[in-house]
């Protein structure tokens, strides 16, 4: 047995099986990224990293003739880097929350369609607020639909503040405390993990 402060997890283990898999059958991957939205592969990850501090959150934004739109509105995609850990990206696709071990893109242009522009969270958005806190518990958050993959996520950090991040069709969801009513009755919250969970 090998221990390390380099974060590996049963996620690590899907994304290389995933690679070679598509290596041996010779497919193309189309999604720049690998990434897992299983529930309980979600929850491993997410076990791996209580305790863990919340170090920086970076996004990639929609933004058009200088201007952006709300939080939830704007947001293509963010990374949650907690200490120790590779960062994660997190990918929203038709309901679907899909998390990745990756680094955040460049900014780029769209011509006449505006920019995505990628740099750290800042205030007053939802997802810098927790930067600094220890992660102490969380729980995934399934679509009530029955399918197996994750909608999102609720962190618990130590400051017992809730930070909700999920996907509802293509649209991000975003709120501290509990889970906004619009999406409740479209996701059905795990029970909370903790670092005493089996």
């Amino acid at each position: 047995m090998v221990v390390t402060e380099v974060d590996t997890s049963v996620g690590d283990v899907y994304e290389a099986t995933a690679h070679a898999v598509r290596q041996a059958l010779r497919v193309e991957h189309r999604v720049p990224y690998v990434g897992f939205s299983d529930p309980d592969v979600v929850a491993s990850w997410l076990r791996s990293m209580f305790g863990r501090r919340l170090d920086a959150v970076e996004e990639a934004r929609h933004w058009h003739e200088g201007r952006r739109g709300s939080d939830a509105k704007s947001l293509l995609h963010a990374w949650l880097f907690f200490e120790n850990a590779l960062p994660i990206g997190l990918h929203s696709r038709c309901g679907q929350l899909i998390l990745a071990k990756e680094d955040p893109y460049r900014s780029y242009h769209m011509s006449e369609f505006g920019e995505t522009r990628v740099g750290p969270a800042q205030s007053p958005d939802v997802l810098p607020g927790s930067i600094g806190a220890r992660l102490a518990g969380g729980a995934v958050i399934v679509g009530h639909d029955g399918d197996a993959v994750c909608a999102g996520l609720v962190l618990r950090f130590e400051d017992d503040d809730n930070l909700v991040i999920g996907t509802r069709g293509d649209e991000w969801v975003l709120a501290v405390g509990t889970v906004p009513a619009t999406a409740a009755h479209h996701w059905a919250v795990q029970p909370l993990l903790h670092s005493d969970s089996p």
